[in-house]
């Protein structure tokens, strides 16, 4: 091995040479031999084997082809190279250490997970979803975002939003990554006082003259309602289009009109009946995000849970 004062350790070579060819483990121990000068005292303070120290030691100077210390009897001396390999080492632990800490810091400051969802998922899946997922991920920050599922798809291909919870029955659908969740069929309510709550299945055919209320036109359940109308033939009597399910509930309740409503939301309305239209009219939910973007890992496992929710 090499000895004499003329050999330097470049310091962006040093740090190249580290990063690739070996472990921080070995220039800790290296540090802490240079400063106690005795290997049992050493691994005294590190809590490892005399070996384990020996051996670290003996790597770094196989890896650069130095003596790193004299050694007499037990006392451990630095050599010339030694002394220029311990301030480097110092440095490079140093760094080290300081990139360390500010990754735990930015584990503290976790991004708000953005999630979009429509007015009428809403009330099938929240505040359960909201509090499932609060259980499960305490460290973040969920934002929810009350959007119609055509706007919420195209605000996650903006991204300015990370997910959404939608009806996947929409053309931009493609654009998104989707795993669906769950399937609706829609089934039209009245109220118990209408002529038609006695009915035990609806074809379309048999609305033509009765006056309905639906959401807003630009919704994907009237988007389907309205191919369904189509198909059947039948120009359907709309007396409001409305984004607020309240509105539609109680206009439901207090006249002689029908409406649709997904499945799971009849038994919150004990009010109203709900009758299985043939042929079902399923709708696919699903959680979206956007093909392509980087979501970290945090987000990663947020889909990998709403896809088994």
């Amino acid at each position: 091995m090499k000895s004499g004062s003329n050999f330097e350790f470049p310091i962006t070579t040093f740090f190249k040479i580290i990063t690739i060819t070996m472990k921080l483990t070995q220039l800790e121990y290296f540090c802490v031999a240079a400063r106690y000068h005795n290997i049992t005292k050493t691994a005294k303070e590190l809590f490892v084997t005399q070996p384990s120290v020996s051996n670290a030691i003996k790597s770094l100077e196989e890896e650069f082809g130095v003596n790193l210390f004299y050694r007499h009897n037990n006392k451990l001396t630095l050599t010339p190279e030694g002394e220029k390999f311990y301030k480097s080492a110092e440095e490079l632990l140093a760094h080290a250490d300081a990139v360390t800490s500010e990754f735990y810091e930015l584990r503290k400051q976790v991004t708000p997970i953005r999630i979009g969802i429509p007015p009428m998922l809403g009330t099938i899946y929240l505040p359960d979803m909201y509090l499932s997922l609060r259980e499960e991920f305490p460290e973040v920050d969920f934002r929810l975002y009350e959007y119609g599922s055509i706007k919420a798809c195209e605000l996650v291909l903006d991204e300015k939003l990370d997910l959404a919870i939608v009806n996947a029955e929409q053309t931009a659908i493609d654009k998104c990554n989707l795993h669906v969740i769950d399937t609706e069929d829609l089934l039209f309510c009245v109220s118990k006082d209408h002529p038609l709550a006695n009915q035990s299945t609806m074809l379309l055919t048999m609305l033509a003259e009765e006056p309905l209320i639906l959401f807003n036109t630009d919704s994907v359940q009237v988007m389907t309602l309205t191919r369904q109308f189509k198909a059947a033939g039948v120009n359907p009597h709309i007396v409001l289009n409305t984004s607020q399910i309240t509105t539609l509930i109680n206009m439901v309740k207090a006249d002689k009109i029908g409406c649709f409503l997904y499945k799971s939301m009849v038994d919150m309305y004990p009010d109203l009946v709900g009758i299985p239209v043939f042929p079902a009219i399923e709708q696919r939910i699903g959680v979206i995000w956007r093909k392509g973007k980087y979501q970290n890992a945090v987000t990663e496992k947020v889909i990998r849970y709403l896809k088994n929710y």
